[in-house]
């Protein structure tokens, strides 16, 4: 319990499942050859990204054939096997989960919302239990569900927690049918157009599920951090403008559009809750580089490298391995990335840890997560 009196969340148990169809970087360019110029190549295989995993299974001829998308699993169902898994392994009766919470902001349909859809296909999960959807909050979203979560238990220490994480944007990615070349090579009123190209590359598709209590062995969250908007003018750092009331109908793929502010605003909104947090009496830490694991929300490589920078933290230190690996394997998968850290087969040392999560809305979450004196993993 917290200094406030609130509980802080015990993670008793983490599961996260990937689409099976897994489409490198090279297989990427090899298949959009000849529509990419040579400086856009570079600076997309320089996003720091290997490999993605997608829902689709011809995710490369959808991008640059025209294709219409195969779907090789479907959202709710990806985030229902994460969820069965994280529910086995807790141990815990389902009929004291008092809370379920759907996190997504690229959910499988619009209605019925992700966590009804996850309930509606696991009888296990009680009828009459409390849920809450929290969608589009982008990739900031896992600090949102850790507050929500200590709220819950703060008020019902005899209840549990689960969270369910669940992202599908590949099936988003625009086609790419012309000539696509980097931001310094076309006007800016062409920049949406490597915007578009971006996105192909740099997104993907994971389900992350977590098992939250009052109390046990794991490793302990928080207190959180918000910044949300710090200038009015933020809101429109990133946007998916179509599909809303304001635009309800869509002509093609919706629109996803990027500031070249975002990379600067992002690590501002990093380093300003990091600040914050560092300043709290619940926190250990007299900066993040002292922290036992430094787990950042993979935007890039360049975001990665330039908070690393200013958290005085060497890019290869084993601090902030999870950032980079979760990263270079998995793309940028939103709201699962930092999920995706925590659910890394790792074990982490005793200490603890800070969590950044940032991103389009514009918002960011920075908490703390302190393990065990034994070290953890999730396995």
């Amino acid at each position: 319990m917290s200094a406030t009196g609130t509980i802080d969340p015990v993670l008793l148990s983490v599961a996260a499942v990937l689409p099976s169809p897994e489409y490198s970087t090279e297989e990427l360019l090899a298949a959009g050859r000849g529509r990419l110029s040579d400086q856009l190549v570079e600076m997309l295989t320089g996003l720091g990204v290997q490999k993605r995993h997608s829902v689709l299974s011809n995710y490369p001829a959808v991008l640059f054939d025209h294709a219409e998308p195969v779907l090789d699993i479907e959202t709710a169902d990806l985030a229902v096997a994460a969820t069965r898994q994280c529910l086995e392994k807790s141990g815990v009766a389902p009929e004291s989960i008092g809370l379920v919470l759907g996190v997504t902001s690229a959910p499988g349909r619009l209605l019925p919302s992700l966590v009804c859809d996850v309930i509606a296909r696991m009888p296990e999960i009680p009828r009459t239990v409390s849920n809450l959807s929290i969608e589009y909050m982008g990739c900031s979203a896992m600090a949102k569900a850790v507050e929500t979560a200590r709220w819950y238990l703060s008020c019902n220490p005899g209840k549990h927690v689960l969270v369910c994480f669940a992202e599908a944007i590949t099936p988003m990615s625009p086609p790419l049918p012309e000539f696509y070349s980097h931001f310094s090579e076309v006007p800016a009123s062409q920049r949406q157009r490597t915007v578009d190209a971006m996105h192909g590359f740099l997104f993907a598709d994971a389900a992350v599920a977590m098992m939250f209590g009052a109390h046990g062995e794991g490793p302990v969250f928080g207190p959180v951090v918000n910044l949300t908007n710090e200038q009015p003018s933020d809101a429109e750092l990133g946007t998916v403008p179509d599909g809303g009331s304001d635009i309800p109908v869509v002509h093609g793929r919706r629109l996803y559009t990027l500031s070249p502010d975002v990379t600067p605003r992002g690590a501002h909104y990093a380093e300003q809750t990091v600040e914050q947090l560092l300043n709290d009496e619940a926190c250990a830490l007299d900066s993040a580089a002292d922290a036992s694991a430094l787990l950042l929300h993979t935007g890039s490589m360049r975001i990665l490298d330039g908070l690393c920078d200013r958290f005085g933290v060497a890019h290869d230190a084993g601090a902030v391995a999870s950032s980079y690996r979760v990263l270079r394997e998995y793309g940028n998968t939103l709201g699962c990335s930092v999920p995706l850290m925590v659910a890394e087969p790792t074990r982490r040392a005793p200490g603890q840890a800070l969590l950044v999560a940032f991103g389009l809305s514009f918002s960011c979450g920075a908490f703390t997560m302190t393990m065990p004196d034994g070290g953890w993993s999730p396995e």
